[in-house]
């Protein structure tokens, strides 16, 4: 019966070290900067517009699974069709990130709430004047990616993928609509501390 637990205790503790080995630290801050292909659907003005931009996260880790995400983007269009030259949509957008954290990969899910300004270039044809009116609005992205530890302190992302809605009046009929937009991002993120 000795030998038993001498044995149960001894593999016990072997399964924690190799536990604790294959559980990477979890870093106290992310901050990461990303390209990001933003593609937006408004059916009330029946327009769709794909703008390429970036975005700069900030993550605090809570603890090795919550994280709190600051989100901050841009993405322009320089050629938007129909009565519009350009479109610009900057987001903000905060909330929880839940990670699924590996030895080399960290997949995750995260559900951001924040705002969007949208600003629209028109060409007056008749004065030849370029008019730029801005709106504001509730925004809220839904998601996730997967991150790849290249060493310690600097992580790849190849893929982030999110479904962002936005509530911006439109710049038709000034009416608040919902824009059903997608939102691919890749970048590098670099850590700092560990938990």
């Amino acid at each position: 019966m000795k030998r038993f637990g001498l044995f149960l205790g001894t593999l016990v503790t072997v399964a924690a070290i190799a536990n604790a080995q294959e559980a990477p630290p979890t870093p106290v801050a992310e901050v990461g900067l990303n390209y990001s292909l933003f593609h937006a659907n408004s059916s009330q003005d029946a327009r769709q517009i794909t703008s390429n931009g970036g975005s700069g996260t900030f993550i605090y880790n809570v603890n090795h699974t919550l994280g709190l995400v600051a989100d901050f983007g841009g993405y322009h269009n320089g050629s938007a069709h129909g009565p519009f030259e350009s479109d610009t949509t900057f987001s903000y957008l905060f909330g929880p990130r839940f990670n699924w954290r590996h030895s080399r990969m960290n997949p995750y899910v995260q559900f951001l709430f924040g705002g969007a300004r949208v600003s629209a270039e028109t060409n007056l044809a008749e004065t030849g004047t370029i008019v730029t009116s801005d709106h504001n609005g509730f925004a809220t992205a839904a998601g996730g990616g997967l991150d790849f530890n290249l060493t310690h302190h600097i992580v790849l992302k190849p893929i982030q993928i999110e479904y962002v809605m936005t509530q911006v009046p439109s710049f038709v009929t000034d009416r608040n609509s919902f824009q059903n937009n997608v939102r691919y991002s890749a970048g590098v993120v670099f850590t700092f501390g560990e938990k």
